[in-house]
């Protein structure tokens, strides 16, 4: 029986589930971005520019003010972009039907995922307690989604690093948040 989540569509089980999970992800962030505008910006929650309808700036147009804001770090910008690069691949490439069919258009990036996430495993390691366990955890239920697709050992671990990387985007803009908020109120 075919998946009625894929058919008609052309895509495999695996590249269905990837295409949604990296969608999920940047809803989540453009959900975010809007309400960091409107914040930065003191707008309404009414505000046409970062509300839901075809007059809303698009998602490029937001990411590039969020790129162009003093109040984002440089590193954490590079993830940001980064994140895009590869949303972007998945959305309007179809080519880009696994990880590793997507970081072969977007030169650099997968060193770099890997350099960050082992540097995180590294420092969760090190930490040990709570931030190892939960490190661990997240490895376990990764591995258990992709057991039922036949991917290779790279492209699992290239969907690991996508995991961590969107988790680190979307966490550490929820906490640049929480910081930035009190400027709402002045």
């Amino acid at each position: 029986m075919e998946n009625i989540i894929t058919k008609g569509t052309g895509f495999s089980e695996y590249e269905a589930r990837i295409k949604v999970l990296v969608l999920s992800s940047s809803v989540r962030f453009e959900n975010l971005a809007s309400m960091f505008l409107r914040t930065v910006l003191k707008l309404e929650d009414s505000a046409i520019s970062t509300g839901n309808t075809s007059q809303a700036l698009s998602m490029n147009q937001k990411l590039i003010l969020l790129l162009d804001s003093k109040l984002l770090d440089k590193e954490y910008k590079k993830y940001i972009k980064t994140f895009f690069d590869i949303r972007n691949q998945f959305v309007h490439n179809a080519s880009a039907k696994s990880f590793e069919d997507c970081l072969t258009f977007l030169d650099g990036t997968e060193n770099f995922l890997e350099k960050k996430y082992k540097d995180k495993r590294t420092a969760n390691e090190k930490a040990g307690g709570e931030r190892a366990a939960k490190e661990k955890a997240d490895d376990e239920i990764n591995n258990m989604e992709l057991l039922s697709f036949n991917i290779s050992d790279k492209e699992k671990l290239l969907y690991k690093y996508w995991v961590s990387l969107a988790e680190d985007v979307i966490i550490g803009f929820e906490k640049m948040m929480a910081k930035i908020y009190p400027l709402n109120d002045k």
